[in-house]
């Protein structure tokens, strides 16, 4: 139930940007003949429009955009929720955000919680409220819901995330899974942060049945798969290991490994949730939503945060493809879809368990359906 005026479809105006679909087969003769081809990667079929728009729930306001597949007027597609990383604008994703949504996915994603900078990583800085960024997501899950979006389908909902974005995907969906059973279909969490606040770990096994997809990258020094945090804090001459502010900026209880980071959001998950972990092998934490590192958000991302992070530079192999954004693909047609193709490269035994692009084995907790 709206409690106040919801915006009449929500405000659409200005930064509208059509993107027309790119040829899935060109990407693919980039590719060295080693690497794994999947039927997912590339644009999807759709044309997409990307607007600004600002919405209203709750009595919350919120700003960010709104990608959406061009088709007829009265065609539904599946909603996504795209929540970001801390102090990482929603521009920054625009590449993972257009491909998914030329598969054919209305993509709500918001851009509030992303004002600060390399103060928010020293002791004393300000620091964003993850419970409340869990609130704005799980807000914006209710707003498609509701029919705020008329493309989305309100029974059709996903959450995804990177980083802030990717742990606050898994919190809300848990706390939607109390509040509003069966809301969310599916979960994709990419480097997700377990720092969040409610913490992931803790939260995940509340998710039941809802379909998990966890990735991470071995080259990630900043929300790793597991182990601790090596980034470094750079600010001109001043070099500190992010690891040793940990406790003070975000309390002793996280200690430097964000609480056993990403391998424990995926061993706490429950035993009846689909569930997968997939490392990937060539990423950092910031190339890891890209298909190559070369992208448009992914550049700003790089020079946005070299000003105060420092993040080791990982090479791909020659016409290499990172493997995050088309497994997404994968996952959702699997969800949303029941595509036959994507079950045998999840669950089958020559798909994903055979891409070298990732550290082998995958994780899963297998599903037969």
């Amino acid at each position: 139930m709206l409690a106040g005026a919801m915006l009449a479809g929500g405000a659409r105006a200005g930064s509208t940007r059509r993107f027309l679909q790119r040829d899935p087969a060109r990407m693919a003769e980039r590719v060295e003949s080693a690497e794994m081809i999947t039927p997912f990667r590339g644009a999807g079929p759709y044309d997409i429009v990307r607007e600004f728009y600002e919405w209203e729930y709750d009595n919350h306001t919120s700003r960010g955009y709104l990608f959406t597949p061009v088709a007829t007027p009265d065609k539904k597609f599946p909603a996504l929720v795209f929540g970001h990383g801390l102090c990482a604008k929603a521009d920054f994703y625009e590449h993972m955000t257009t491909v998914l949504s030329s598969w054919g996915y209305v993509v709500l994603v918001t851009n509030e919680f992303s004002e600060c900078d390399y103060t928010n990583f020293l002791p004393g800085g300000e620091q964003i409220n993850t419970t409340e960024y869990v609130g704005e997501l799980t807000r914006n899950a209710k707003y498609l819901a509701s029919g705020g979006v008329e493309e989305a389908n309100t029974s059709a909902i996903a959450m995804v995330g990177h980083s802030m974005g990717g742990g606050g995907s898994i919190s809300a969906a848990a706390m939607l899974e109390e509040s509003d059973p069966g809301l969310i279909k599916a979960v994709i969490a990419v480097a997700p942060w377990n720092g969040v606040q409610p913490m992931p770990s803790a939260q995940i096994p509340k998710l039941g049945k809802t379909p998990t997809l966890l990735i991470c990258s071995a080259g990630d020094s900043l929300v790793p798969c597991s182990g601790p945090v090596t980034t470094e804090i750079v600010v001109g001459s001043f070099r500190m290991p992010f690891a040793s502010v940990i406790p003070q900026i975000h309390g002793q209880h996280h200690g430097v490994d964000w609480n056993g980071g990403v391998l424990a959001i995926y061993e706490n998950a429950s035993e009846v949730t689909p569930a997968m972990l997939a490392v990937v092998r060539d990423a950092n934490h910031l190339t890891i939503v890209d298909s190559d590192g070369t992208h448009y958000g992914t550049k700003i991302a790089e020079e946005y945060f070299s000003r105060f992070l420092e993040f080791p530079k990982v090479d791909l192999r020659p016409g290499g493809i990172l493997p995050t954004i088309e497994y997404s693909v994968a996952w959702l047609e699997w969800v949303f879809r029941k595509d036959p193709q994507a079950f045998a490269l999840l669950w089958g035994d020559d798909g994903i368990v055979l891409d070298d692009r990732f550290v082998q084995p995958v994780s899963r907790a297998a599903t037969d359906s």
